[in-house]
């Protein structure tokens, strides 16, 4: 009985360790690491400088006889050193050699978008999510999502466009049917944490992914994450307002017409055409023959 009571109190402390990063790094990669947390809450990952420059040095070593996961983490620790152009030009090297690894693929991805590249990076994340869709939990989805909107450029930033559902169809925070919230939660707990180390302070679009992960925690009964992911989205620059969808039936608004257009569409009154001079004589001919006539049909009756 004890040993199966030890036991699940392993199983609920590994339940609140916050999903490993998108490049699985914190396991092998020494330097690198992600604060322990509440279950659904965001951690921060800490990196020690010296551990992971040590780190760097012997991959480069191991790395310069080409082995594959050797220079696959080298690619990843110079991300987490800040030194994105050397890992962008390892990661180039790599997948001309591996272009069908699903790990050299994904790394490559990053290694583009964080050199500020997200529109190069699209193809190469769709080919890793083809490679393997089960990867990070099956959350992928979600990081492609926010490299199209961020290509984009949209000045409205859609949370829901993030997730794929919209839980504020007007305005109050609804659960759809047959969603599973949980799932999706974790799928973006995911991601959340994966992102947040290489993304800047100001950054809205984040912002507005931290405020769906709020309202998914909301709906999941997580009212403490919830308002912690709230607080987040706002430092990083995210406000929600709804906008009202305009239905499709709805009459369309004509702009008024300024009063001289008006006056102008109108077709000018008809000018009376003049009478012609012939008519007019012709008419007074035909009067002084019906006179005539009538004076001497007048004059025969008198005489008789």
């Amino acid at each position: 009985m004890a040993k199966r009571f030890h036991l699940l109190s392993c199983l609920l402390v590994l339940a609140t360790i916050p999903a490993q990063a998108c490049m699985n790094m914190f396991e092998r990669v020494p330097g690198v690491m992600i604060e322990e947390v509440q279950f659904y809450d965001i951690g921060t990952v800490e990196v020690n400088r010296d551990s992971l420059n040590a780190f760097i040095i012997r991959k480069q070593s191991a790395c310069a006889g080409n082995l594959q996961r050797e220079c696959n983490d080298l690619v990843i620790a110079l991300l987490y050193a800040e030194r994105p152009a050397e890992a962008l030009a390892l990661s180039t090297r790599l997948l001309a050699k591996y272009p069908k690894d699903y790990n050299v693929v994904i790394t490559h991805a990053a290694a583009l978008e964080l050199n500020g590249r997200p529109a190069d990076a699209i193809p190469f994340m769709k080919e890793a999510i083809a490679l393997n869709p089960r990867s990070h939990r099956g959350s992928e989805w979600i990081h492609l999502n926010l490299l199209e909107q961020r290509v984009r450029g949209e000045v409205r930033m859609d949370p829901w466009a993030l997730t794929g559902v919209d839980l504020r169809p007007d305005s109050s925070l609804v659960a759809p049917d047959s969603l599973d919230l949980r799932a999706l939660a974790k799928q973006v707990h995911y991601q959340v944490n994966d992102r947040m180390h290489f993304t800047p302070v100001h950054d809205p679009l984040f912002g507005a992914l931290l405020f769906a992960y709020a309202d998914l925690l909301e709906l999941c009964k997580y009212r403490n994450q919830a308002k912690g992911a709230r607080e987040k989205a706002a430092a990083y620059g995210y406000t929600y307002q709804w906008i009202a969808p305009v239905p499709a039936s709805a009459p369309k608004e004509v702009a008024p017409v300024p009063p001289a257009a008006v006056e102008q569409a109108l077709p000018a009154p008809a000018e009376a055409e003049p009478t012609p001079w012939g008519e007019v004589f012709a008419w007074g001919f035909i009067g002084v023959i019906v006179l005539l006539v009538v004076g001497f049909v007048w004059r025969q009756a008198r005489t008789s």
